[in-house]
């Protein structure tokens, strides 16, 4: 026997629904619980979700732009201060996922949704947050890595990424890195608070548990309902049950824009009240669990996994996978830069692989759910670790690869594969297997 409710697909056991504790009614009951900080001893505290896709930093290194700034790439090319949709550079547009515009920045990989940003003035697809120019070239002390400075880099080779030590996600933008064992922190959990509050959870304080210091065998991430492993770092409320892992406590914002719905989708934390039919995600079509977050839109009843939620172009669709749930993989990652390599006589563009990519024309293995080289011009595709295991014989360097690998977090339901139809093409959800990163190459 459970107990439903009449008006949304929620069901729960009677033992937990007549339970008296804190931790039920706090979770499940938003609202109901008395408020355990005030906000005048926490003058600055990140409220989440934030309403954008800007990301955190934009709330922690706030100030006036400037004309010029400290370059940090060393650009010999200058960049340019846009604050305003009227200037010379006419085609300037902001990140629109409803007009399927994609402008990411190159430091923190984040969607440019604001004026003002840098851009550069040769190069339409190099632009910097404001914010992420008054980054600082050295951190000291950092709690996730305090026994050594941690330094400002960047990749020197497009197709190669940098996999965060506290998030586990790759990124191909700007990060810290140890010089002395080769630690690497994205910039954006570089500066991870460590308190936040959150809407779903909002009257009492989450605080930062760092991986070394957990003492729960067991905990659950109340967002993407996975697992949160002993080496990965959380966020938890201390008066109740209540954890969040750094991914998804983060990466997911407010609201999104989305081309197959008109109106903002909001994220939602629970079943929709007098939904009428069965859940399933409008970009995969693949069914929809509303026992986890997601988006969805009341207007016109669609939803989207948090997980599909940046795949606004139709030649991602298909890319995302599983084994990590809650936020898309590739979130840290700009695509889209285009090339000429040595591997092959036309222009390749960096790009996430689909089933329509067919195999990798080194190795003939998939190259779904793997960041690829695509040729503009020819049918031809292949993984980005192939040119640079040829480029450790070549220069004897450090490299980085991504490989398909043991699971590190358990899902605790894999769906079945279904045929789906995006326009302009037909496809097929990725069947992704496990991937991981070797942190010996560069």
């Amino acid at each position: 026997m459970i107990y439903k409710c009449s008006r949304c697909m929620y069901y729960v056991h009677p033992d937990c629904a007549t339970q008296r504790i804190e931790p039920f009614m706090s979770i499940f009951l938003p609202g109901k619980t008395k408020k355990n900080f005030q906000d005048d001893d926490h003058p600055d505290l990140l409220r989440l979700p934030v309403d954008d896709e800007s990301h955190i930093l934009s709330h922690q290194f706030k100030g006036e732009a400037s004309e010029q700034f400290r370059d940090p790439f060393l650009h010999s090319d200058p960049f340019v201060l846009i604050h305003d949709k009227i200037n010379k550079y006419a085609t300037t547009s902001l990140h629109d996922p409803m007009k399927r515009i994609k402008l990411l920045c190159n430091i923190c990989s984040k969607p440019i949704t604001k004026m003002p940003f840098y851009k550069c003035s040769t190069n339409d697809d190099f632009v910097l947050h404001d914010w992420c120019t008054r980054l600082p070239d050295v951190l000291r002390g950092h709690s996730a890595h305090p026994e050594h400075p941690l330094g400002f880099s960047r990749l020197k080779y497009t197709g190669s990424t940098a996999k965060c030590r506290i998030c586990g996600l790759p990124c191909n933008g700007s990060y810290y890195r140890c010089i002395e064992d080769n630690y690497r922190i994205d910039v954006n959990c570089a500066f991870m608070p460590k308190e936040i509050t959150h809407e779903a959870h909002a009257d009492h304080l989450l605080t930062r548990i760092e991986s070394s210091r957990s003492g729960v065998s067991k905990k659950e991430c109340h967002a993407c309902r996975v697992s949160i492993g002993e080496s990965e770092t959380y966020f938890k409320c201390n008066a109740c049950d209540f954890y969040l892992d750094c991914r998804c406590a983060l990466q997911l914002p407010k609201t999104i824009m989305h081309k197959f719905d008109k109106h903002p989708l909001q994220l939602s934390y629970a079943p929709i009240e007098d939904h009428k039919s069965q859940y399933f995600c409008e970009v995969c079509e693949e069914e929809l669990d509303p026992g986890k977050w997601f988006y969805h839109c009341v207007e016109c009843a669609q939803s989207v996994h948090s997980a599909c939620a940046p795949l606004i172009l139709q030649s991602e669709q298909g890319v995302n996978s599983f084994y990590l749930e809650g936020v898309y993989k590739f979130i840290n990652i700009k695509f889209g830069s285009v090339e000429k390599r040595p591997f092959h006589q036309h222009p390749v563009s960096l790009a996430p692989g689909t089933e329509n990519d067919g195999l990798c024309h080194e190795c003939g293995s998939k190259l779904q759910s793997e960041m690829i080289w695509k040729c503009l011009h020819c049918n031809f595709a292949c993984h980005c670790y192939h040119e640079l295991t040829s480029l450790i014989s070549a220069y004897n360097a450090p490299r980085l690869i991504y490989r398909l690998g043991e699971n590190k977090r358990v899902i605790k339901q894999h769906r079945p594969q279904t045929s789906l139809e995006f326009y302009p093409n037909e496809m097929k959800r990725p069947e992704t297997r496990h991937w991981k990163v070797d942190d010996d190459i560069q």
